[in-house]
């Protein structure tokens, strides 16, 4: 075994380790339920390691990004069933993390069906560590950045929801929205031969990147909705939206 191959498979051993530690430990003062943060941790990993092997195997990236949409229901409808309590911000919480990956992963599954590939995949696909690598990354991505979504969910605290989270819920739509209209504009933009190298219409043309100003955004508010319901190690799920930024 050369030696990239060595740490590559070294990778491939801690990713899912360190993930599943940080996990532990973000629930571990969570009396009543230490190890559901830990439960929907293995889901994503397994979810993504069983969508790994046709993908490895086919040297194909085309539903890289669906499993990561799947992969977040079974983790937001995992945590609601398992949490020993749910309130209405955990139920507004699992719904707008459910809003969000659904209408991502369906836009993507969308350009990948019409542009047939990723260009990010085009070396790492023909190495199946370096692909492993990608899909395990694709399951740490699902898991850090609704963390601060499933502690909220999953802790002992369920405050009950005010006048600033009806606020907040509401710049967290704004946001919704406009990730999803400046995504399609510039899908439309990439469509069509254009004279200029980049977009600088629509949403483009006030913002030099309203998809990942609007993305940051959301997650931002998701951590705000969250706070009320984190006591002791939860709070180190805020890393969620430092992951996104």
């Amino acid at each position: 075994m050369t030696k990239t191959a060595h740490q590559q498979l070294t990778l491939c051993i801690l990713i899912p380790l360190i993930l599943c530690a940080y996990t532990a430990a973000t629930g571990y003062t969570n009396t009543q339920s230490p190890m559901i943060l830990v439960y929907i941790t293995v889901l994503s990993l397994t979810i993504h390691w069983i969508a790994a092997v046709p993908a490895i195997s086919l040297k194909t990236e085309k539903f890289y990004d669906i499993i990561g949409t799947v992969a977040v229901w079974g983790i937001i409808i995992c945590c609601y069933l398992l949490s020993p309590m749910n309130s209405p911000r955990s139920l507004l919480l699992a719904g707008i993390c459910l809003l969000w990956t659904t209408r991502l992963g369906l836009f993507l599954l969308y350009r990948i069906h019409n542009h047939k590939k990723d260009s990010r995949f085009d070396s790492i696909k023909r190495q199946p560590l370096s692909f492993m690598i990608a899909w395990e990354m694709s399951a740490t991505w699902t898991v850090v950045t609704t963390l601060c979504a499933t502690a909220a969910m999953t802790s002992m605290t369920q405050a009950p929801l005010s006048s600033v989270d009806i606020g907040l819920l509401c710049g967290w739509l704004v946001a919704w929205l406009t990730e999803a209209v400046a995504d399609w504009q510039k899908y439309q933009f990439k469509q069509h031969k254009q004279k200029t190298p980049f977009i600088c219409t629509g949403l483009w043309a006030y913002c030099r990147y309203p998809n990942y100003l609007s993305e940051m955004l959301m997650w931002i508010l998701v951590a705000c909705l969250s706070w009320p319901n984190l006591t002791g190690t939860l709070y180190m799920s805020l890393i969620s939206p430092c992951f996104v930024i």
